[in-house]
Order: C-alpha cells, then sequence, then structure tokens
C-alpha cells in the first residue's frame, strides 16, 4: 500500500537508500537530511513530500518529489528508492505512478528525474524510458569528469 511516510518509516527509508548499491555516502545523507527537513517543516512549508509503499511493517520503497522553487506547476523527483530485495516486484512502477498522480493531484504539469549517466545508472534510465519519460538533456561532465547529468521528464 502506498501512503505518506510517517515519521516511524525514517530508519527503513535510510536503510533503504544505504543498501540501494547505487548512492555514495554523500547521496545517502542527503536523503536523511531531506527526510528531517520533511519531519520538523513539513511537506508544505519544506517542499519535500515523502511516500511509502508498506507491506505490513516492512517499507518496500520510497519516493521523495516536490514543487521546483520558480516554476509553476513543475515538480522534481528527488529520490525514488527500492529495497534490494524486491527488485523487479513493481515496486518502483507503483511508486512513480502514484508519485505522478500526487503531482497531477497538486496541478503539476512536469515531472523532473535527474540521474548520473554513467554505466552503472543504465537501469535506472532504462527505467524511466519504460515509464514513457523522455530524455530532455544531457550535461557532458556534469557530476565528475565522465559522468554526465541525465534530465528526464514527463509532462501531463
Amino acid at each position: 500500500m502506498i501512503i505518506a511516510a510517517t515519521e516511524a518509516d525514517g530508519p527503513q527509508i535510510q536503510d533503504i537508500a544505504a543498501r540501494a548499491g547505487v548512492f555514495n555516502q554523500e547521496e545517502v545523507d542527503c536523503v536523511a537530511a531531506l527526510w528531517e527537513d520533511y519531519l520538523t517543516a513539513g511537506p508544505v512549508v519544506g517542499g519535500y513530500n515523502f511516500i511509502v509503499d508498506r507491506d505490513g511493517d516492512r517499507i518496500l520503497g520510497f519516493s521523495c518529489y516536490g514543487p521546483r522553487d520558480l516554476t509553476t506547476g513543475v515538480f522534481d523527483l528527488y529520490w525514488i528508492a527500492v529495497d534490494s530485495r524486491t527488485h523487479r516486484s513493481g515496486v518502483g512502477h507503483r511508486l512513480l505512478n502514484a508519485t505522478e498522480e500526487a503531482v497531477r493531484q497538486a496541478g503539476g504539469r512536469m515531472l523532473i528525474a535527474e540521474t548520473s549517466g554513467t554505466s552503472h545508472y543504465e537501469p535506472t534510465r532504462n527505467f524511466y524510458f519504460g515509464m514513457g519519460y523522455a530524455l530532455e538533456a544531457t550535461i557532458k561532465d556534469f557530476y565528475s569528469e565522465g559522468d554526465d547529468l541525465a534530465i528526464f521528464i514527463k509532462r501531463f
């Protein structure tokens, strides 16, 4: 079941991010910082929304999204991660579909997902393509030399 994340979900969200196998420590720490902002400021003030796919007490995956500053109807998908033990079971699809629906209901007209251009992130890029996203732009050597930024969008 996909629902808004609660304070009790924090440790599992952090564990999923840490065990994802694609995020470095700085990225895992970023998830923790956004989570803290979600808890203290709330999604309306802080701009970060967390949803989880829950099976009983277990979190199968999470998504973090929010409105992009200085735009009208544009949202960012900051994070989407699935427990490594449940890959290829539809959790990512359910989370992204729920995120898109929440964005639409909030008046969103576009969702942006940014990811790395390295071969390590090829499954992530293929996931976005499979979910109907278009590769809008690539910025060469963005993260570091040889690590491009791939910007995907979906218009509603």
